[in-house]
């Protein structure tokens, strides 16, 4: 249902942007309206005032532990590159489409391959296989998204930027799906105090 739900909320969202991409800014009578509901990301808990020395005793949340930190410093790198690009996404609003091509969103896309190897490259505990998809997924449908700005660069054919835009909400709805299963899985569990921030 969340899955459904975070699907939803994406492409509409996608498509309001879409509009906003081709149509222009909505007026203000238009701007008045309902706006879009939106999914809230669960908060980072706090940095405990003293970690605990080592791992806790049970195997299967030591397993969680140690997949935690391997993968949190994967999520904030990724978090990072999704705000940065989403920025230049929306600088394309009234025709401003040089900022799809100046290469920024092509290092991005290298560096989210890159991320996207060392995601595969965990093994999650059984627990955490729905998050470890979900970042799979959102890795897949950004490198297609970024793959269509690429092409939409090659040819200046604008129909390459509708795919491109729905593949980048998508990918950035999945992302804050893994972001927050995954402190609540952390939380849960009562790691957090292990489990780098």
């Amino acid at each position: 249902m969340d899955r459904i739900k975070n699907r939803f909320l994406a492409l509409s969202f996608a498509a309001l942007v879409f509009a906003n991409l081709f149509c222009g800014a909505p007026q203000p009578d238009e701007a008045e309206t309902q706006p879009l509901p939106t999914s809230t990301a669960v908060p980072t808990p706090a940095p405990p005032v003293s970690t605990p020395e080592g791992l806790p005793g049970d195997s299967e949340l030591r397993a969680l532990v140690i997949y935690a930190n391997e993968l949190q410093p994967l999520l904030v790198h990724a978090g990072s590159i999704l705000e940065r690009d989403g920025k230049i996404l929306e600088a394309t609003e009234g025709g401003n489409d040089e900022v799809l091509c100046d290469g920024q969103l092509e290092k991005d896309n290298e560096a989210m391959t890159r991320l996207l190897g060392d995601i595969r490259l965990l093994e999650p505990p059984a627990d955490a296989a729905v998050i470890h998809n979900l970042l799979l997924g959102s890795g897949v449908s950004w490198t297609e998204a970024l793959d269509n700005v690429a092409l939409f660069c090659e040819t200046g054919n604008q129909l390459h930027k509708i795919p491109a835009v729905l593949k980048f909400w998508e990918a950035a709805a999945k992302l804050q799906d893994a972001g927050n299963r995954f402190w609540l899985l952390i939380l849960a569990n009562g790691v957090e105090d292990w489990v780098q921030r």
